[in-house]
């Protein structure tokens, strides 16, 4: 049972020797003088064996001793792969001298102020449940590091361009059409900061399901019931009066009620100023009373001072939510012409920007 777990001591301190052998070594090469070029030559042969921390660092080193090289090409692309990769992490750099740390802070701070790194990649959604038909555009909400010119295309077509502010943008994609079939779909996002230019592909998964045929229109309800039997309407009142002796008609009167007038209510004419609706005149004619300057003064006073005292309203909170894709269900024709409820899904698929060059 000691051989396993020796071996595994043993391993372990291999590993945590080879780690501080690496950097033991290039800060040989960093020394005074420098050799930028041996550091990069022995950095670069030991990047690929490197992990969690160790890679990290040494993948923040690399652009940095590509810099004192002079190649300005390799130098962005490998900063870009490591915004990329680590976003805002920052690198340990506790075992560089002090020299060298310093000179590296200056270069790292030159491009943490300038890549125009694009975080937070999401769709933006105005509903809860699943949207009725298929919509011509969505869009998609992204916070930029930095400032830069950016300009949407979907190939050779320029959809949108112009210039960003760091913080929060709204990217609108149309996909009308899109929707015919399941695929995939990119859209090109590219962000110019100084000389850098970064591609960020924007790509869709549109995925589409049916799931039934929709139900028979049943129309308007059909009113089974009976009409309402109410009684007749009478227009007047009638009545007839007979007087027989010894079966003798002497008399005979017919009596009709005559029809109840319309009910009328007499309404005034206009009101006048100050007066509410139907109600006596006012005593006292308002246009003839006045009011004291200073009071009117007074009264301005108060109501700007509760104005400026009066605290701004809480901003209200944004009508979309974040989230990671997007339903819509719609009608649609099979094959043989019939009508099927069908749901189309949209994914937003993370992709790692890289440097263009036109």
């Amino acid at each position: 049972m000691r051989r396993p777990v020796l071996a595994v001591v043993l391993f372990m301190a291999a590993g945590l020797l080879q780690a501080a052998d690496w950097k033991t070594e290039l800060l040989a090469h960093l020394g005074r003088p420098p050799d930028h070029g041996a550091a990069w030559e022995f950095l670069s042969s030991a990047f690929e064996r490197l992990e969690g921390d160790d890679r990290q660092t040494a993948a923040a080193l690399l652009p940095y001793l590509a810099g004192k090289l002079a190649d300005e090409g390799r130098e962005q692309e490998l900063i870009a792969a490591y915004f990329e990769t680590y976003r805002g992490n920052d690198p340990d750099l506790a075992f560089l001298d002090t020299a060298t740390r310093r000179d590296f802070l200056l270069f790292w701070s030159r491009w943490t102020r300038l890549y125009p790194l694009v975080q937070d990649l999401k769709l933006l959604s105005y509903g809860a449940a699943a949207a009725r038909g298929l919509p011509a555009a969505i869009e998609i909400g992204l916070d930029l590091l930095n400032d830069a010119y950016y300009r949407i295309s979907v190939g050779p077509y320029i959809l949108e361009g112009g210039y960003w502010r760091s913080g929060f943008h709204i990217v609108t994609v149309p996909v009308g059409g899109l929707f015919e079939r399941e695929g995939s779909y990119e859209f090109l996002l590219d962000l110019k900061a100084g000389d850098l230019i970064v591609r960020k592909p924007i790509r869709l998964e549109i995925a589409v399901a049916d799931v039934a045929a929709p139900a028979a229109d049943p129309g308007r309800p059909r009113n089974t019931l009976p009409p309402q039997q109410g009684p007749p309407g009478v227009s007047s009142l009638t009545g007839e009066l007979s007087l027989y002796v010894d079966g003798r008609l002497i008399l005979k009167s017919r009596k009709i009620a005559p029809k109840p007038p319309p009910l009328s209510f007499p309404l005034p004419g206009p009101s006048m100023p100050g007066q509410k609706p139907y109600l006596p005149p006012p005593r006292t004619d308002p246009m003839a009373s006045g009011v004291s300057i200073l009071d009117a003064l007074a009264l301005a006073y108060k109501a700007i001072k509760d104005l400026a005292a009066r605290k701004p309203p809480k901003p209200s909170p944004p009508a979309y939510s974040k989230v990671d894709s997007l339903a819509f269900s719609y009608i649609r024709e099979t094959a043989e012409g019939l009508p099927m409820t069908a749901r189309a899904t949209v994914a937003l698929a993370p992709l790692p920007g890289r440097v263009f060059r036109e």
